[in-house]
């Protein structure tokens, strides 16, 4: 499972956008990873991951999986290694210890902001009713266009094309660090949802 968050990183490191990296790696939607017909990531052969610096929160936390619950609570569990697997392993450290050593927190803050806006857009969708539900598009639309509400989960996982539109039409310049621009992303929808929330 990919967040957006993830597939910009991902895209970054192949040099290709969101836009083709979603079209050449991700089913489901956008949110899941293809996978080889073997059942293994497209992105691990025999030299290793071709993203492993950005590779998703998933395969950072294994072999421990995460549980969250609506209060913030969390607990670990852990998996049994996957064949082939060449992580190492061992029985000393805490789950802080190796959670800081794969760099998880930034992907726990994005996954948490995405997905406080994911719940808010599918309360307003549920309030638009069924005329809402989602159709093809990829830009962020602007704050008044309530009647995109539709377009929302193809702008969801597209960062690139959404932020191509959105800075186009605010007269700035699309970011160049990832961090920077995932923070532009969830400030554009919360925008356009704030507009659409007041009717405007």
């Amino acid at each position: 499972m990919v967040g957006p968050h993830e597939v910009l990183g991902m895209a970054r490191i192949l040099g290709i956008s969101t836009t083709e990296f979603l079209a050449r790696h991700a089913e489901n939607g956008g949110t899941a990873l293809r996978a080889t017909e073997d059942g293994r990531c497209e992105f691990v052969g025999s030299e290793g991951c071709r993203v492993h610096s950005r590779r998703p929160l998933v395969c950072r936390l294994y072999p421990l999986g995460r549980k969250t619950n609506p209060d913030g609570g969390e607990e670990f569990a852990h998996y049994a290694s996957e064949p082939g697997c060449q992580a190492g392993r061992g029985e000393n450290g805490t789950v802080a210890d190796f959670l800081e050593s794969q760099g998880a927190a930034p992907y726990f803050e994005w996954s948490r902001r995405y997905g406080d806006l994911f719940r808010r857009m599918v309360g307003i969708m549920e309030a638009l009713g069924p005329d809402s539900l989602p159709a093809e598009g990829v830009a962020v639309p602007s704050a008044g266009d309530a009647g995109s509400a539709s377009r929302l989960f193809s702008t969801w996982q597209d960062i690139d094309a959404s932020l191509a539109e959105y800075c186009s039409r605010m007269g700035i310049s699309v970011p160049a660090e990832i961090e920077d621009a995932i923070d532009l992303h969830i400030r554009a929808l919360d925008e356009w949802l704030d507009g659409i929330a007041n009717g405007n």
